[in-house]
């Protein structure tokens, strides 16, 4: 056993002179297709924040370890998760099992003896296994048809290359094995599993060894011309293989920031630029948008978890990322050879020396770069307004690819720009010019829900512990304001003094940054911010997680960064676990509980809501099938709560049927726009006698001791 190993180049005296200089064209025509790809994904605009690359790495090794070799998100979708793992492993076990046997060959010799049959085993049996991979793809894309999966030619040779390649490695193997003088393993071929099945095979329909001996290096020139072409055609055509290149780019080089946080631009300096506002156009969205539609995999698993599309409505994740895709590559070269003029434009033309008595001459200035509009042309408008924002998309997506993201550049655009949005949230946003809150129409003003309730704002008493910032729904919508009135009863149940900024405060902006109108947010965030720097706030407390979200999460881009921000769940929970507060009155009802995207995929907040549940006499938790990560949006989001929902089914309906079906009495939330959602899709529903919507603040303040 000592003895057995394998000669890299068996049978091949001229397999040096073939393979190398052959790998070397395609190892040079990937460079020069992945520099082009550079170049074309270069065409976005700069400005994406990247920090610290000694962290950026750090975090890239154990995300790469996690969701890379163990698959952590790709699992979460089972069946398909074990195919994706056997392809992967098949193939990145083949790619190191060459490198490990050129180095065998050329630096030190070490496959030998057991080391080498275990390492040979191993290799076979896991080859074996992206053979299994390949053929579940293939009766899951063809026979199965999920409706997530757009089946396309490149997907076919995806699979029939692997395939193919393996099985001709196997093949070439198997020749070797069944021929007379096979090698120094020859004593021990079946630890090379599927070499030795397939020399079983030859041996079977009558190939014997001389021919398989003259059979061998054609089998062996065929499987090293498939897998360099292989290379070649990924290079060339940049289709469905480059996800294995650029899925790992892409977390690698993805923004370090808060889920939540949207990106900021200084729209002053745009416009003295002349630079659009939001993004119509391919060059208009950042590169890492555009990098992004070259990590996609279609895998669809974003589409699977929107909410908009789950009940009908025309929007897909996926089709918007690959939609941004396709015009990358139709109209990115033009847009790229545009640039490249322009920017040759500007190098060469130096003004002329300006002669006595006349003035200098002007440097040539470049036209404009044009290129074809991408809304209401690629992207519809139904499909860019009937996201709500809840991030579903960026949890599921294995490549971590932000569609969020690029849909709201695209709204900026349709607002700022093109002053086109639905009728009613154009009032809304008006709503909150004028008046400072979203709430059209309310008779009551920001002081009213308090009055009587020994409250007072921080600007006739700073003595305060915490500031409770009530938002716009719980300081001037009825149904909301019982749910600020409860907070405030378990406040005081503690020993809490709040503090409110009363008719100091503002629209904390979410709705107008959600719903493209960027300049409206920062005159708010800018205005809101002076505020509670002038009362030198330090904690701030809020029922509602669009407020929780945007003081937290994107505040601090504009110096907001000077306090700490709880939601109240988490605030009543340390509360209860600090013992300052005490739950005896029995709640006696089943209840479930309802994760609002901002508090929960946005921020995190899973837990809290629930100990707090789990803490009220007699109430008893039952839990939705859609919940935590995969909680299924309310459809208030992203300015949706103010926007009549006019194609498909209705998104809170088609949850508070979920909620019904677990048998509760009520659904907890801990969002006013879930709330509200939730008891028009009850009255909706005819089942206001059974079932019921209430805040966790509502639930714990009926827990109070009597």
């Amino acid at each position: 056993m000592a003895e057995a190993s394998r000669e890299l180049f068996w049978n091949i005296p001229l397999g040096p002179w073939i393979v190398y200089p052959l790998a070397a064209i395609a190892v040079i025509i990937f460079a020069w297709a992945s520099y082009r790809r550079y170049r074309l994904i270069a065409i976005g605009k700069r400005g994406v924040p990247m920090g610290s690359w000694s962290q950026r790495i750090v975090n890239f090794i154990g995300v790469g370890i996690v969701d890379g070799f163990l698959h952590k998100r790709i699992f979460r979708d089972a069946y398909p998760g074990l195919m994706h793992f056997f392809i992967f492993w098949g193939c990145l076990v083949f790619l190191i099992a060459t490198a490990a046997e050129t180095i065998n060959k050329y630096v030190f010799h070490y496959l030998y003896g057991p080391t080498y049959l275990v390492v040979s085993a191993y290799v076979d049996i896991i080859g074996l296994l992206a053979l299994v991979g390949i053929a579940i793809a293939a009766w899951r894309r063809y026979i199965q048809r999920p409706k997530r999966l757009d089946n396309k030619p490149e997907d076919a040779i995806a699979l029939i290359l692997i395939a193919v390649i393996v099985i001709s490695g196997y093949l070439v193997e198997g020749l070797r094995f069944a021929s007379p003088d096979p090698g120094k393993d020859a004593a021990y071929a079946y630890w090379s599993t599927g070499g030795w099945v397939f020399s079983l095979f030859i041996s079977l329909i009558g190939i014997n060894p001389p021919l398989a001996v003259a059979l061998h290096p054609w089998a062996w020139g065929f499987h090293v011309l498939l897998s360099i072409g292989a290379v070649i055609y990924v290079s060339v055509t940049f289709s469905r293989f480059t996800h294995i290149l650029m899925s790992p780019i892409n977390v690698f080089l993805r923004p370090f920031k808060p889920r939540g946080q949207l990106d900021s631009f200084d729209i002053e300096k745009a416009i003295e630029k002349g630079e659009p506002l939001g993004a119509n156009q391919i060059h208009h969205f950042n590169w890492k948008h555009l990098l992004d539609t070259d990590g996609c995999t279609r895998c669809g698993r974003c589409q699977d978890q929107c909410p908009a599309n789950f009940t009908g409505k025309p929007l897909s994740p996926k089709k918007i990322v690959q939609d941004l895709r396709t015009e990358l590559n139709i109209n990115g070269p033009k847009v790229r050879a545009a640039m490249d003029k322009a920017a040759g434009v500007v190098k060469k033309a130096k003004p002329a020396p300006a002669t006595e008595g006349q003035a200098p001459a002007e440097a040539a200035t470049p036209e404009p770069i044009n290129a074809p509009t991408i809304i209401g042309s690629r992207i519809s408008e139904d499909e860019i307004w009937s996201c709500t924002t809840c991030a579903a998309c960026l949890e599921a997506c294995p490549a971590f690819i932000d569609p969020l993201g690029k849909i709201v550049e695209m709204r900026r655009n349709l607002v700022l720009e093109q002053t086109k949005m639905p009728e009613t949230a154009q009032t809304i946003l008006k709503c909150i010019e004028d008046r400072g809150h979203s709430c059209r129409g309310t008779l009551f003003s920001r002081t009213d829900w308090y009055s009587g309730l020994s409250i007072k704002a921080l600007a006739d008493d700073s003595r305060a512990d915490i500031l409770y910032w009530t938002g716009c729904a719980a300081s001037l919508e009825d149904r909301s304001i019982k749910v600020a009135t409860a907070f405030a009863k378990v406040a005081r149940a503690s020993g809490v003094k709040l503090g409110v900024l009363g008719a100091e405060e503002s629209c904390c902006g979410d709705p107008a940054r959600r719903m493209g109108n960027e300049y409206l947010f920062q005159m708010l965030a800018m205005k809101n911010i002076e505020t509670l720097k002038t009362h030198g706030v330090k904690t701030i407390v809020t029922t509602c997680p669009h407020c929780f979200n945007t003081l937290k999460n994107e505040y601090p881009q504009f110096g907001g960064d000077f306090y700490e921000v709880v939601s109240h769940t988490e605030f009543i929970g340390r509360l209860i676990d600090e013992s300052r507060l005490k739950l005896t009155g029995e709640v006696d009802k089943k209840l479930t509980y309802h994760d609002s995207c901002y508090l929960g995929r946005h921020n995190g907040i899973y837990l809290p809501p629930r100990h707090v549940l789990g803490t009220i006499p007699k109430a008893q938790l039952v839990e939705m099938k859609r919940r935590n990560q995969k909680g299924f949006c309310c459809g208030g989001g992203g300015g949706r709560f103010w926007m009549e929902e006019r194609i498909g089914k209705r998104i809170s309906e088609e949850r508070i049927e979920e909620a019904i079906g677990t048998g509760a009495d009520l659904v907890a939330t801990a969002c006013p726009y879930c709330l509200q959602m939730f008891e028009d899709a009850i009255k909706a529903k005819g089942a206001e006698e059974k079932f019921r919507a209430r805040d966790i603040a509502e639930l714990v303040a009926e827990a109070l001791p009597k």
